[in-house]
């Protein structure tokens, strides 16, 4: 198996389990379960952001909180986050990347969290798939560091 197609298989698995949480969250009627491996670590929380947008919604400040309250109870030293445009987005603007993530770091500062809040340039691989739209590549992840 070539490293390649490994990292398609977690990404389309990760598509699986976001479809069935996010088809679950609209009250789907109907949700087939699909075969789930290589999940996100609990300790790593996964926000979107609207087309071209470093704004946060209500849902992705939520999980911003989520993080800062599950980082102070198991006393994280570190939030890291790693913020991802879509390749169409960079193309028209190359900075917004880094303005989703600091944006991020500036809520987790509302939030008061008092460890460090660092910004990673690569970020972790989650097991996220490219379906045929951007989605996935607008995202912010969040990361605890004990």
């Amino acid at each position: 198996m070539t490293n390649r197609f490994a990292k398609r298989v977690v990404r389309y698995a990760g598509a699986a389990v976001l479809a069935c949480v996010f088809a679950t969250a609209a009250d789907a009627q109907r949700t087939e379960l699909i075969s789930l491996f290589a999940p996100a670590p609990a300790e790593t929380r996964v926000l979107f952001f609207d087309v071209q947008s470093a704004s946060l919604s209500p849902v992705a400040k939520s999980i911003v909180l989520s993080a800062v309250d599950t980082a102070e109870r198991v006393h994280a030293k570190r939030i890291e986050i790693a913020a991802y445009a879509a390749d169409d987005e960079s193309a028209r603007d190359s900075n917004l990347a880094a303005r989703r993530a600091a944006v991020v770091k500036e809520q987790i500062a509302h939030y008061g969290f008092q460890g460090a809040v660092g910004v990673d340039e690569e970020g972790p691989e989650l097991p996220l798939a490219g379906l045929t739209d951007s989605t996935f590549d607008r995202r912010a992840t969040l990361s605890l560091v004990r």
